[in-house]
């Protein structure tokens, strides 16, 4: 079964007929890394399921590219931003790795409102999704100092350093690269003492 349809079961439970439909627009894409999904400027129309891979969402600020998130394997990516609002993104999504992903068309699944109820449901839970994930995001930059985000984000992706170049992991962390080297260390170090 297409496993974009097993995530959106373990929220709701389509209808096979939908499932059927919606497998139907589903769009099964192998893409090699580095490859972006889309770009500051255009406008979003689908969602991204990511079966296999990494994927990173930046912005520019001051002309440098600065990383807002990562996703990986088996979640949804998507520049929401434009995606609700039918304006250009201010996102880029760039794979980082060889990845395998399901793509689906908002248009495609705005032509079953009517059909399956259901779907309203389902695209509600995916924003709510979205929403609860940046307010955290968001918390944990507004409460928690950088030492505190740099263990946070080894608990959500614990083989990030094998996976994600160093300045792109410290900007996630909203801290220059050389900070980062200290805090690795410094871990490492309390590590070896436990």
């Amino acid at each position: 079964m297409n496993p974009f349809i097993n995530l959106i079961n373990e929220n709701i439970d389509l209808p096979e007929a939908l499932q059927a439909r919606i497998a139907d627009v589903t769009q099964h894409i192998r893409f090699k890394k580095n490859v972006r999904l889309i770009s500051s400027g255009a406008v979003c129309n689908e969602l991204y399921f990511l079966k296999k891979g990494l994927a990173r969402v930046f912005y520019y600020k001051d002309g440098k590219d600065v990383t807002a998130w990562f996703v990986a394997e088996n979640q949804i990516v998507s520049a929401v931003d434009s995606l609700l609002s039918g304006t250009p993104t201010a996102y880029n999504i760039e794979l980082l790795e060889n990845s395998e992903i399901y793509s689906l068309p908002l248009r495609k699944i705005e032509s079953m409102y009517n059909e399956y109820p259901v779907v309203h449901r389902l695209s509600l839970t995916l924003i709510s999704k979205s929403y609860l994930f940046l307010d955290e995001r968001v918390k944990t930059f507004a409460s928690c100092g950088a030492e505190e985000r740099y263990q946070i984000m080894l608990v959500q992706l614990p083989d990030i350093f094998n996976r994600v170049k160093l300045g792109h992991i410290a900007s996630y962390i909203g801290i220059t690269q050389e900070h980062l080297s200290r805090l690795r260390s410094n871990y490492k170090q309390q590590k070896k003492k436990q």
